[in-house]
């Protein structure tokens, strides 16, 4: 199997320096065919000084203003090359603007900005085509001139769409790939979850119910009541959810110890804050000293985003005030 290995992003930069300063060696070996030299050698600082910025500033996508000077660099660098063309005979290298502009623009199309790339090739060629009109050998030598950077440009705008429409489509597919991971992930720890809550709750039940089974046992009073502790303890688990933590639990088990009925319901159906499981405890240390004789607690835990959270309310047997209270 062979291994594709990635372009490392400096080599690239080199070898778009390297055709880059070729031409501009190329366009200054030709000065003398040139009837305006010193607007070639302003062109050529200009062009210096763009493929600087646009192969140095960063990597990623080209900010605004570098992309900018791009399309309009390559404007004036076409407004500055070609009133010193031959026209009467094929320019040769003193046109040595169309193969730099065309390496500018592609790397502006590469870098995110393929749209500005096309603007500014699109500039280059009108002003190109204008230019041969007044050539003698008119619109065909501006043709010739301006074609090899269109296609090439175009292929690079062209490429840079596509990429940049695969690049969305990979992330929109990551995207969904970890919502999946997630929601796999929460389905692992609900079964986790529940399995750790089967042990429990079959540790609990276990001994009554091999007692309750056994068709030769005699049920004691103390039995019985430890049958009744097994079953409000179930019900606990099975009605509170995460209102049944251990420190809860202990104090529900004291309250019924003194003869209170207590009912815990779990209303959210999700994790309850820490910080809201400790003020009910805290509220229930408050409560539970107080209460006197028989009645009925009520702790519930209200639905995700209700004000209170949290309800504690305890109706007592006889005449006596009820207790609610709010967390």
């Amino acid at each position: 199997m062979s291994v594709v290995r990635s372009i490392p992003t400096n080599f690239l930069v080199i070898l778009a320096a390297a055709f880059a300063a070729l031409q501009v060696v190329l366009g200054a070996a030709s000065l003398d065919e040139s009837s305006r030299p010193e607007l070639s050698v302003s062109a050529m600082a200009v062009y210096a000084a763009l493929m600087a910025l646009v192969l140095l500033r960063g990597r990623g996508p080209l900010g605004p203003a570098a992309a900018w000077s791009g399309v309009a660099g390559t404007a004036a660098i076409t407004a500055l090359v070609e009133p010193g063309l031959p026209q009467a005979v094929w320019p040769g290298y003193a046109a040595w603007h169309p193969a730099a502009l065309q390496c500018l623009l592609i790397i502006l199309a590469v870098r995110g900005r393929p749209l500005l790339a096309a603007a500014g090739c699109a500039a280059f060629a009108a002003m190109t085509v204008l230019w041969s009109l007044g050539t003698e050998p008119g619109l065909g030598e501006g043709v010739r001139i301006a074609l090899a950077p269109v296609l090439f440009v175009a292929t690079a705008v062209a490429l840079a769409r596509f990429l940049g429409l695969n690049d969305r489509r990979a992330e929109a597919k990551t995207r969904q790939a970890l919502a999946l991971l997630d929601e796999a992930a929460r389905i692992h720890a609900h079964t986790v979850e529940a399995a750790g809550w089967v042990r429990e709750v079959s540790s609990l039940a276990s001994p009554s119910l091999t007692l309750a089974a056994d068709p030769e046992a005699e049920l004691s009073e103390d039995a019985r009541n430890r049958m009744l502790e097994t079953e409000a303890a179930l019900r606990d688990r099975v009605r509170g959810g995460y209102l049944a933590t251990d420190d809860v639990l202990r104090r529900v088990s004291a309250a019924r110890s003194h003869g209170v009925v207590v009912h815990l319901f779990d209303d959210r159906g999700a994790v309850i804050d820490d910080d809201e499981l400790g003020a009910l405890v805290a509220a229930l240390d408050r409560l539970l000293p107080g209460l006197q004789g028989p009645g009925i607690l009520t702790v519930r835990a209200r639905p995700m985003g209700r004000v209170p959270a949290v309800t504690i309310v305890f109706a007592p047997d006889g005449p006596r005030e009820s207790v609610y209270l709010e967390i």
